[in-house]
C-alpha cells in the first residue's frame, strides 16, 4: 500500500474531522496527515518537513481566499495543492486551477473514494508535469550544447535528407567553401566537390537509410586542392525510430595521411610488354573486379595495384596495401577483419580491420599465397557477401571495398599441393594479370629512373632534382636485375646517399655480394696472341668460356639472362656450358 504524507490546512474541527474520516476509508493508499489551522503555521511546516501534497482551506483566520493559495504556492512551488472550499464558485474554481492548484474539492461533495483519487491524480499529475518540465530543460540543455559543438567544432559537420541534399550545415563548412549556409543547403555532393566519388556518396547515403554507421577516408579536391576526409555517416531518427537524415562530421587528415605529389609516369613505360600490361590494368579499373596481379618479387606490383585504384571510381577513397608474409599468423586475422576489446589477451580496445578501413577504397593483399588456410575460408566469405565480423564480434558489419591479390607464388600448383583453396583461387582467378620482371623492359628504365628519383628526392629531403649521367643510365640497362624494380630503387638510393645530388657510373657500384659491379661492366676484352701454342679448337673453347663467364657475370649468374646476353636458347647455353665442363645440375 502507498504511503502519502499529506499537510491538511483547515481551521473548521467539524471539517478536519471529516476529511481525516474519509482518508482513513480510502482504499489502495494509506494517508499519513498533519494538521495545521493557520497560513503562519502551514509556512513553517512546508519550510522544514516533506509533504507529498497539500489540502487547503481558502478561508483562514490568517489569509482568505486566492491569496491563500497563492502564500503557500510560493513556499513550496513543487508540491501539488488540492484546494478545499465551502464555496461551489465555478470562477473561483478556475481561477485557482489556472493559478496552479491541482484540483478545486466542494466540502459538501466529497466522499472517501472522491477525495482518495483527488489527491493522488494531484500528485501524479504534478510528478508528470515536473518531469516534463525537467525534460524540457534537459532538452534545451542538451540543444545549448549540440549547437555549440555544432557551431564551435573544427570538423566540417552537416546534415543531409532522405534524398541527399543539406538540410543543415556548421560555420565550419561554411569556411570550407567560402560560401554562406544558405547557397550550401539545398545541394548534393556532386554539387559541391564534382562528379568524382559521387557514385559512392549516393550508394554510402543508400547504407546509413537503411541503417548502417560508416566510417570511411576519402580524397576530394576542394577549389582545385586534393584534400583527404574521415568521414563518419550515421542515420538520424524520430521519435517512432524511423530513419529520417543522415548526420555526417568529417575531419581534414590531409596532413596525417599525405598526398603523394610524385609523378607516375607507368603510362609513359615504351615497352610492349609493360603497355600490354597496362593496356588490362586500365581495363580493370572501369569495373569493381577482382584483379590478381602475377609476377616476380619486387617486379612492381603494387605498384600497378595502385595504378588500377587510381584510375577507378573509387580513387578518391583510400588505398591500403598488405605484405600477408610480413604479418604474424596470430595476428592475421585481427589485421584484416579487426577485433573487439576483450578479444583476446592484449585487445584493450576495439580494432578496424583493414578491410573496413578500406570502406570507398582498394587493399592490396600482397603475395596472398601466404594466408593460412582458416583465414582463407574467412576472405572466402567476405568476397561472397561484402560482410565481416571483427575477432570477437558477434554483429555483421557490411563493408565496401574493393580487393586485389598480389603473390609471386603459381597458385595453381599450390592448389594441387593443397597450401591454398581451390574455391578461393577461383573466385580471384576473375582477372589475371601478369607484371613482367624488369630485364624483359629495360628500354623502361629510363622512365622508371626518373620516377624513382622523384620520390627520393622528396623522402630524403633534396632540394633540387638529381641528375644522372647517360652512361650510368646505360649501365643501368645493361643489368639483368635479378631484384626487379626494387634492387632498381635501393640501387638508387644508396646512390643518391653517396651522390647526393648527381649519380653517376662509379657511385652505381654494387655491393660486394656477388652481384654486378657496374663499373666494372663497362669494357670486357680476351686478348689472343699469333701464332699461339693454342690449337685453335683450344683458342675456340678458351673464347666461348671467357664469353659464356662474361655472360654468367653480368647476369648475375642467371642461365636465362645469360643465354639472352649471348642470343642462344637456354638449352644451347646447357649444352656448350656441358661441353666445356661447367657445373650444369639444375
Amino acid at each position: 500500500m502507498e504511503t502519502v504524507r499529506l499537510l491538511l490546512v483547515e481551521d473548521n474541527f467539524v471539517d478536519v474531522l471529516c476529511l481525516k474520516e474519509a482518508l482513513e476509508e480510502a482504499k489502495g493508499t494509506h494517508f499519513v496527515v498533519s494538521h495545521v489551522e493557520i497560513l503562519a503555521e502551514a509556512r513553517e511546516r512546508l519550510e522544514k518537513e516533506d509533504y507529498h501534497v497539500v489540502v487547503l482551506d481558502l478561508g483562514l483566520p490568517d489569509s482568505q481566499g486566492l491569496e491563500t493559495f497563492e502564500e503557500v504556492r510560493d513556499v513550496a512551488p513543487t508540491l501539488p495543492i488540492v484546494v478545499l472550499s465551502g464555496l461551489d464558485d465555478e470562477t473561483l474554481a478556475m481561477e485557482a486551477v489556472r493559478k496552479g492548484a491541482q484540483d478545486y474539492i466542494l466540502k459538501s461533495k466529497f466522499d472517501s473514494y472522491y477525495l482518495s483519487r483527488s489527491i493522488n491524480y494531484a500528485i501524479e499529475r504534478c510528478r508528470l508535469l515536473t518531469d516534463q518540465k525537467k525534460a524540457e530543460q534537459a532538452l534545451r540543455l542538451s540543444e545549448q550544447r549540440f549547437r555549440a559543438i555544432f557551431e564551435g567544432a573544427e570538423d566540417y559537420i552537416f546534415v543531409k535528407d532522405r534524398s541527399s541534399k543539406y538540410i543543415n550545415v556548421n560555420p565550419a563548412v561554411e569556411k570550407l567553401f567560402g560560401l554562406p549556409a544558405s547557397e550550401i543547403i539545398g545541394r548534393r555532393y556532386e554539387d559541391l566537390f564534382g562528379e568524382d566519388g559521387s557514385k559512392h556518396s549516393r550508394e554510402a547515403d543508400l547504407r546509413v537509410l537503411q541503417g548502417e554507421s560508416i566510417e570511411a577516408e576519402h580524397t576530394r579536391k576542394v577549389h582545385g586542392t586534393p584534400r583527404t576526409f574521415l568521414d563518419t555517416q550515421v542515420p538520424l531518427r524520430n521519435d517512432s525510430g524511423e530513419i529520417v537524415s543522415i548526420l555526417c562530421m568529417s575531419r581534414d587528415i590531409s596532413e596525417r595521411r599525405g598526398i603523394e605529389v610524385a609523378p607516375d609516369t607507368t603510362g609513359e613505360c615504351p615497352s610492349t610488354s609493360m603497355q600490354s600490361t597496362l593496356k588490362s590494368a586500365m581495363l580493370a579499373a572501369k569495373t569493381d573486379i577482382i584483379v590478381l596481379l602475377l609476377g616476380e618479387s619486387g617486379s612492381g606490383k603494387d605498384h600497378l595495384a595502385r595504378y588500377i585504384h587510381d584510375r577507378s571510381h573509387r580513387a578518391d577513397g583510400p588505398y591500403f596495401s598488405v605484405n600477408c608474409a610480413a604479418i604474424s599468423k596470430e595476428l592475421a586475422e585481427s589485421e584484416l577483419f579487426g577485433h573487439e576489446r576483450g578479444a583476446f589477451t592484449g585487445a584493450h580496445t576495439r580494432k578496424r580491420g583493414l578491410l573496413e578501413l578500406a570502406e570507398g577504397g582498394t587493399l592490396l593483399l600482397n603475395e596472398i599465397g601466404e594466408l593460412s588456410l582458416p583465414l582463407q575460408a574467412k576472405l572466402l566469405t567476405f568476397l561472397d557477401t561484402k560482410k565481416l565480423t571483427r575477432v570477437g564480434g558477434e554483429k555483421e558489419i557490411s563493408v565496401n571495398a574493393r580487393l586485389i591479390a598480389a603473390t609471386n607464388r603459381d597458385l595453381q600448383k599450390e592448389v594441387e599441393e593443397g597450401r591454398f583453396r581451390k574455391d578461393l583461387f577461383y573466385r580471384l582467378d576473375v582477372m589475371s594479370i601478369a607484371v613482367p620482371p624488369l630485364r624483359e623492359r629495360q628500354e623502361d628504365i629510363p622512365i622508371l629512373v626518373q620516377e624513382i628519383l622523384s620520390r627520393l628526392r622528396t623522402e630524403l629531403e633534396i632540394h633540387e632534382m638529381p641528375s644522372i649521367d647517360p652512361a650510368a643510365i646505360e649501365a643501368l640497362k645493361r643489368y639483368h636485375w635479378p631484384g626487379n624494380v626494387r634492387e632498381l630503387r635501393n640501387v638508387l638510393e644508396r646512390a643518391l646517399i653517396l651522390s647526393h645530388d648527381s649519380i653517376t657510373l662509379p657511385s652505381l657500384a654494387l655491393r660486394a655480394n656477388g652481384h654486378l659491379n657496374f663499373e666494372e661492366n663497362k669494357k670486357a676484352s680476351l686478348t689472343i696472341s699469333f701464332p699461339s701454342d693454342q690449337s685453335l679448337n683450344e683458342i675456340t673453347q678458351g673464347l666461348k668460356r671467357f664469353l659464356i663467364n662474361e655472360a654468367l657475370r653480368r647476369s648475375g649468374g642467371s642461365r636465362q639472362g645469360a643465354a639472352k646476353l649471348l642470343g642462344i636458347s637456354r638449352y644451347s647455353l646447357k649444352h656448350y656450358m656441358n661441353t666445356l665442363g661447367y657445373s650444369v645440375e639444375e
